[in-house]
């Protein structure tokens, strides 16, 4: 099978034979600028509320607020991942913190 689509050798890039020369995208760039800074946007917003939660549920001796909490806990986890940009490990990491998150409102 001939690896050359649209012309170019591998496919997804503008390489040639010699040498390979990627061309930058705008409009990617900026995407992925807006993307990264909703998703601090997002983790800043989840510091704060379990900042809040915590207080909340030791003041009430809630379960659900701290269970609340736990999940935006799991969710700043999720947004480090994003930025980070590990996913297979991430998303092994987040998967254990539901679980235990879980067995935490389960024994509660």
């Amino acid at each position: 099978m001939n690896s050359r689509v649209w012309g170019w050798p591998c496919g997804r890039c503008r390489c040639d034979d010699d040498a390979v020369t990627t061309a930058r995208d705008p409009a990617r760039d900026r995407l992925l600028r807006r993307g990264f800074a909703l998703e601090y946007a997002t983790l800043g917003w989840n510091v704060a509320g379990i900042i809040v939660l915590a207080i909340a549920a030791v003041s009430a001796l809630s379960v659900a607020l701290a269970g609340i909490g736990l999940d935006s806990l799991i969710e700043i986890g999720a947004s480090t991942v994003v930025i980070w940009e590990r996913q297979r490990r991430g998303l092994r990491l987040i998967g254990y913190a539901f679980t235990a998150l879980a067995v935490y409102l389960l024994i509660q």
